[in-house]
């Protein structure tokens, strides 16, 4: 019981954290054209599917469907817009991971993967309302490789302290 409860409490906690992280990098970083995205709950997401969730669960896309929301109310403009896009590539990383060995590369992998996903869908939607107006390689350069390197960097850390605690869970959970 006392798990069930965690996962929303972690998610909860990069919510907040996602809203102040930009302010605790160097100034020389978010001065320019760059813009950075964090997207520390939708990395912890991929780690919840790729090693909590078996192929009956689907804890991850539940959590992305109410997570998004979230994200959607506090940091943008329309909603609805990552209720959509984080549970959809959440439901492809949970695809990848049945074709796919789980270890540390193959995770960077994924997350790249999935991160592109994001972040291209949320470009494509902003763009057919209205709200981005850039080109495409402006946007990669000045938005989707920062972003991607951002939560890659922010991946390394986390999956060392979580990937055996949710591997752990995982098997308890079958256990019951």
């Amino acid at each position: 019981m006392m798990k069930k409860l965690i996962f929303p409490l972690i998610l909860f906690l990069l919510l907040v954290s996602e809203g102040v992280a930009l302010d605790l990098l160097p100034n020389i970083l978010t001065s320019t054209e760059t813009l950075i995205v964090p997207h520390w709950i939708f990395v912890f997401l991929i780690l919840i599917a790729l090693f909590y969730d078996t192929s009956d669960t689907f804890y991850a896309v539940i959590f992305g469907v109410f997570f998004g929301i979230f994200v959607d109310i506090a940091y943008t403009e329309i909603l609805g817009v990552y209720m959509f896009v984080y549970p959809l590539a959440i439901y492809i990383v949970q695809l990848l991971k049945r074709m796919l060995q789980t270890n540390f590369y193959m995770t960077m992998i994924i997350t790249v993967i999935s991160i592109s996903i994001v972040e291209m869908l949320i470009y494509f939607i902003y763009s057919f309302v209205g709200i981005v107006d850039t080109t495409m390689s402006y946007f990669v350069l000045h938005r989707l490789l920062p972003t991607i390197l951002a939560n890659v960097l922010f991946l390394i850390p986390l999956y060392f302290l979580s990937v055996n605690t949710l591997m752990r869970w995982s098997r308890e959970q079958l256990e019951k």
